[in-house]
């Protein structure tokens, strides 16, 4: 057979594939290369396969397949289905694959996939990760690490909630937030202890800008935002937990923060400490309490319960 027809197909079948990266069927390549001979075409898919350039999937029906261009990386001394299985794999990419889709997508048996992946487990080319809040492994490279969605993040450890780690954070950064400091500097030199005692009294950054600024209202409440940033190097920089919090990590617990009502956060993101809130007993708005003529009301008598007009008000407003 020519060579040059062989290269001919070749750029014929790769320049199709190319305008199809999801792959076509064996019928369908039939149809779009209806120019060029059944042996060649063949030989021609045959020699694109073995040198790695195109690879080959199982279709939906038993006995179909589909070709399309190699998508992943070739490895070496790996049998067809040890390949095909890596390439799924790597696709997936942070988010991982279900050993139920590869033997979907592959149309492989069962136990041939099982097979095939502890090959490329033991190889240390794969990694299976068990999903939060699940007993099924789902399948990754090596190398990459898993998407939060799956781990839960930072805050998770052995698929459980870490809620005293989440309570010490919420802690440290209310804590950031309450510090006084003379300067917007400053605050970063001041150690955890410090940080819990000035948690502990009546001084705040809030506070502090307000005095600083008691003639400009506007200026004392703008002072007391911080940025999330912000709280996220302070964080950072006194070192309290081994793994790296990004800026998320530290919104997520200054939501959690601003829910338990112990800051506020603004439109544009930034955040500043609540000041301290008065409870008031539920027995406390009793009009009893407040009225003027309490000490002369007896039942019975002029001035009784049964005729106070501050009890009927009180009573028709809840």
């Amino acid at each position: 057979m020519p060579k040059e027809e062989l290269v001919t197909a070749e750029s014929e079948i790769l320049e199709l594939l190319q305008n199809h990266p999801d792959g076509v069927t064996n019928e369908e390549l039939v149809k779009m290369t209806a120019s060029l001979e059944g042996k060649i075409r063949g030989e021609t898919v045959n020699n694109l396969l073995s040198s790695g350039k195109i690879e080959m999937l199982p279709g939906t029906k038993q006995g179909s397949f589909s070709l399309r261009i190699r998508r992943g990386t070739q490895i070496t001394d790996a049998s067809a289905e040890e390949q095909l299985i890596y390439s799924l794999i790597e696709e997936s990419n942070k988010m991982g694959i279900w050993i139920r889709e590869i033997r979907s997508r592959t149309g492989l048996p069962q136990a041939q996939v099982r097979k095939a992946l502890k090959v490329l487990e033991q190889r240390k080319l794969v990694k299976s990760v068990k999903a939060v809040g699940t007993s099924k492994k789902c399948y990754m490279l090596y190398s990459v690490e898993a998407d939060e969605s799956l781990t839960g993040g930072a805050f998770y450890s052995e698929q459980q909630l870490d809620s005293q780690f989440v309570q010490t954070l919420v802690h440290l950064c209310v804590s950031m937030l309450q510090c006084a400091a003379v300067d917007a500097g400053a605050v970063w030199k001041l150690s955890f202890d410090c940080i819990s005692r000035l948690l502990m009294s009546d001084q705040s950054r809030r506070k502090f800008a307000e005095e600083s600024h008691v003639r400009d209202p506007a200026a004392a409440r703008e002072f007391s935002f911080v940025r999330s940033s912000e709280v996220a190097q302070f964080v950072r920089e006194k070192g309290v937990c081994r793994v790296q919090l990004s800026v998320t990590d530290i919104e997520s617990i200054l939501s959690v923060a601003v829910l338990d009502r112990f800051i506020e956060r603004r439109a544009d993101g930034m955040y500043r400490a609540l000041g301290p809130t008065t409870c008031y007993s539920a027995s406390s708005f009793l009009p009893c309490l407040r009225c003027p003529v309490a000490a002369d009301c007896y039942p019975g008598e002029e001035v009784a319960p049964q005729t106070c007009e501050y009890f009927s008000q009180w009573l028709a407003s809840c």
